[in-house]
This record gives structure tokens, sequence and C-alpha cells, in this order.
């Protein structure tokens, strides 16, 4: 990751976030049951075979819901 050293790239990252920001109000994209479950089958698909057959361990999902509710104050 790169270290921002420069108060002009500070400038020019904050300014691009504020342009992304105003196209992401305009571009609003709700996703249905349906759509978003063949969006998880189609990320799947992509998995090579041997990570498919491998099983699933939550213990990761379960720190990383931890940490983010510490963000949200649920914690």
């Amino acid at each position: 990751m790169k270290t921002f050293v420069d108060k002009s790239e500070i400038l020019a990252r904050t300014a691009a976030l504020r342009r992304f920001n105003l196209w992401e109000e305009k571009h609003t994209h709700v996703m249905g049951g349906q759509e978003a479950l063949a969006a998880v089958g189609a990320i799947y698909d992509l998995l090579p075979p041997e990570s498919r057959r491998r099983g699933f361990d939550p213990s990761g999902l379960r720190a990383m819901h931890l940490s983010l509710s510490y963000l949200d104050g649920s914690s």
C-alpha cells in the first residue's frame, strides 16, 4: 500500500473520493434475492475445484464480525 507523503496527493485522493461518492449516489443498485443468489453462484463457480471440496471454517468470519461490531458500537 502506498503511503501518501505529499499534500497534493492527499488532496487529489480526497477529490477523487468525493467524485466517486457523487457518482455512487446516482448509480445505486439494489439486488434482489434471486439476483444475489445467482451472483454468489457465479463467484462460487470461479473457485478452483480443490477449494470447493475443502471444508468451510467459519472462525475467520466470526473474528471479522466481532471486529466489525466494535466499529458500529454493537459490542
